[in-house]
Order: structure tokens, then C-alpha cells, then sequence
């Protein structure tokens, strides 16, 4: 009798597990059928999903949310360091991230780089792009978020209509410097920079059902309740480093950086100079923007003492600058009109940088434009079209 039992029972749940897992797939499946804007905590994960090959995000998209944090926050699973703020974010139908220009007006300038340059963490109208155009009257295109391959770069510079021949490379010095490509990587952008839209968005939707999932977001954030340090071990603190600047206030680091911050690092020019090079055959100029990191600005301002003295800090950012303007390639460093803005606003308890994120809030959008302004002179020029510049701010 209790053989049978327990056969029955062996049976029952031969039959009951596989029942779970095919309901918990056919739930996954329905549930890509989704976004997952309801589910993200910025803007550039749902914009991403569905992007098509090689675009920085999925075109003609806008995203909004009254409760933005920071990367540093979630990646280290730290709710209590967050700081909520709005986040609206609009594609243009290039995919770029660009609202229309109410006056029509052609771009004077293309500005490329990484999230820096794209903006993240802010809205529209306190991108760098956005901020550098209204102090210059000049329209400036946000290209951000792509690689910034020359044969793309032209490309671009052509559908969109560029008005000028400017392009403005921003770097951040978290990164590796990029390196010249090869050929198959080359080849491989040409074909991107020509890839038809509707293939292109077809192909973007299709990765975006396989590849993301809201059933694992939602669990992934389940499981983030639970190890918050007190239930569990939070196994995703060591991600950042927590200090205190002297004003009391805590502040989030990306730990990798901090703990290469020390070591020397070399400054070649090969690829800009292959970069000014490739876009001088099409008749456009190329000044890069160095943008320091967070913790470059903020170490001198740490309540507890770093463990590396001032002195033996390598002064990465300098060298960059030397060894750009030595291979003959205009050159904005924006360091040190971040590090007087830092010193100057910590009196007032303001910040340039979100305190829970790696990337600039508006007040640094607006630091860093203005430094970009003035450190391009008379090379950022509208010929038709311009608007008054160094206009008071709307916001």
C-alpha cells in the first residue's frame, strides 16, 4: 500500500514539474510580447532592446519617468543611495537621441562618444548637445552612443545634413583608448551606416523578443529584495565604492576605475590620428573632448583620506591633452573647469555628477558645455538659421 503511495506520488510530480516549466515559458513568451519601460528604472535599457543593428537606440521612441536612478545605485543593489529624479528621452528616426528642431535648422556640428555624450540620467534639454546649442545658437547633433568609425561619422554627416564640417569626439577616461580597426571591422561599419531602416528595424524587434526577457527582470528584481544586506548577503555592493565627501554627504564610485586609478596608464594618438585623417578626406574636422571621471573630480573633496597621495595620482587626463595636441589634433580638457565647478558648488552642497551615478546631472551638462564652447572658439559656426546665443536657459 504505501509502495503504490509513493508511486503515485513519483508519478504526480513527473507530471507536475513539467507542467511549471511549461507554464512559467509559455508566461515568458507572453510577456515578451511587451516593453519593458514599465520595468526599468532609466531610460536606456527599454531604448536599447529593440534597437536595430549597429543604431544607438530604437528610433523614434520616447521614454518617460518621474523616478530615474542612478547606474551606480542599481548595479550595486543600494536603494537607500538613490536619487530619484525625471527622465525624458526622445529618438530621432535615425535612432539617435534628438528631438526635431522646431526652425528646421541643419546641424553646424556632430558630436560623438559614449553615454556622456548621449546624455543619461538627464532630459532632453540638459544633454551636453542640447546645452552646447543653446550657448552657441548653433544646432549641435547628438550622436552618441555608437561606434564613432569615420565611415559612419560621414555617412551621418550627410543624411542629416551637416551644415558645417565639425566633429566633436568626446572621451571619457574610464575607457580604454579606442584603437584604429581592422579592415573586417571597417567593412562591417560600411554596411551598417547603409543598412535599410525597415530591415534594420525588423531586425532589432526580432533580437529584443529573444534576448530580453521581463519574466528574468522581474525575478532578477526579487531576488535583489531579498539580498539587500540584511535577509541575504548583498553580493552586488563590491560593485561600487562608497565614500563621504567633507560636507557629510555619501557618494557612489565605480569600484574597477577606483582601484586602477594608481596605475599608470599610456596615452597613444594612433587612432585619433587615423580618425582626423579618415574624416579630413571628407572634408571634416575633428576636436576631442576629454572628459575626466567622476572620481578624478571628486577624490580632492573625500572625508576619509585616499589611499594614494595627491602626488603619486596619475595624471592621466594631462597627458592625454599633451599627447593630442603634440600630434597636432585639437584638444578640450574638460578637467579642469570640472574640478573648479566641483570645489566651488560643494560649498553649497550642489554637485556636477549624479551622487549615485557615473554620468553628469544638469548643472555638470551645463559646466561641460560651456567649457566646450569656449575651448571651440570660432570653429563652431551656423551660417543660416541660428538662434541668439548664450540664451537665458527655459528650464
Amino acid at each position: 500500500m504505501e509502495g503504490s503511495i509513493r508511486s503515485r506520488r513519483r508519478v504526480a510530480m513527473g507530471t507536475l514539474i513539467p507542467r511549471l516549466l511549461l507554464l512559467v515559458f509559455a508566461g515568458d513568451v507572453v510577456m515578451r510580447m511587451e516593453r519593458v519601460d514599465r520595468l526599468s528604472f532609466r531610460a536606456w535599457e527599454p531604448l536599447t532592446a529593440y534597437r536595430p543593428p549597429g543604431a544607438a537606440f530604437e528610433p523614434n521612441r520616447r521614454f518617460e519617468s518621474g523616478r530615474s536612478y542612478g547606474d551606480l545605485a542599481a548595479m550595486a543593489n543600494l536603494p537607500a543611495l538613490r536619487e530619484y529624479r525625471p527622465e525624458r528621452f526622445t529618438t530621432d528616426d535615425l535612432g539617435f537621441r534628438n528631438r526635431a528642431d522646431p526652425a528646421g535648422r541643419p546641424p553646424a556640428a556632430i558630436m560623438v562618444g559614449d553615454s556622456f555624450v548621449v546624455g543619461s540620467g538627464v532630459t532632453d534639454d540638459d544633454t551636453v548637445t542640447s546645452r552646447l546649442g543653446a550657448l552657441s545658437g548653433c544646432r549641435v547633433y547628438n550622436a552618441g552612443g555608437v561606434e564613432p568609425h569615420p565611415d559612419r561619422i560621414l555617412a551621418l554627416a550627410r543624411r542629416v545634413g551637416l551644415e558645417g564640417n565639425l566633429v566633436i569626439h568626446q572621451y571619457a577616461e574610464e575607457y580604454e583608448m579606442p584603437v584604429v580597426p581592422t579592415e573586417r571591422r571597417r567593412f562591417t561599419q560600411r554596411a551598417l551606416a547603409w543598412l535599410s531602416p525597415r530591415i534594420g528595424g525588423a531586425a532589432g524587434r526580432a533580437r529584443g523578443l529573444l534576448e530580453v526577457s521581463p519574466l528574468e527582470i522581474l525575478s532578477q528584481r526579487a531576488l535583489k529584495r531579498l539580498e539587500d544586506g540584511r535577509l541575504l548577503p548583498n553580493r552586488y555592493a563590491g560593485r561600487v565604492v562608497r565614500g563621504t565627501l567633507v560636507n557629510g554627504d555619501p557618494i557612489l564610485f565605480l569600484a574597477y576605475f577606483v582601484q586602477k586609478f594608481q596605475t599608470p596608464r599610456e596615452a597613444p594618438t594612433d587612432y585619433w590620428r587615423w580618425l582626423q585623417r579618415e574624416l579630413g578626406k571628407g572634408g571634416l574636422d575633428l576636436v576631442v573632448v576629454v572628459v575626466p571621471s567622476k572620481y578624478r573630480v571628486y577624490r580632492p573633496f573625500l572625508a576619509e583620506p585616499p589611499p594614494t597621495p595627491a602626488a603619486a595620482v596619475d595624471d592621466y587626463t594631462d597627458r592625454v591633452q599633451e599627447e593630442l595636441r603634440r600630434a597636432g589634433i585639437p584638444v578640450i580638457d574638460l578637467t579642469p573647469a570640472l574640478s573648479s565647478a566641483a570645489a566651488h558648488d560643494l560649498q553649497e552642497n550642489r554637485y556636477l555628477y549624479w551622487r549615485d551615478d557615473i554620468h553628469w546631472n544638469p548643472r555638470g551638462t551645463e559646466v561641460a558645455a560651456a567649457a566646450i564652447r569656449e575651448g571651440l572658439g570660432d570653429r563652431l559656426r551656423c551660417a543660416r538659421g541660428a538662434i541668439a546665443a548664450n540664451r537665458p536657459s527655459t528650464r
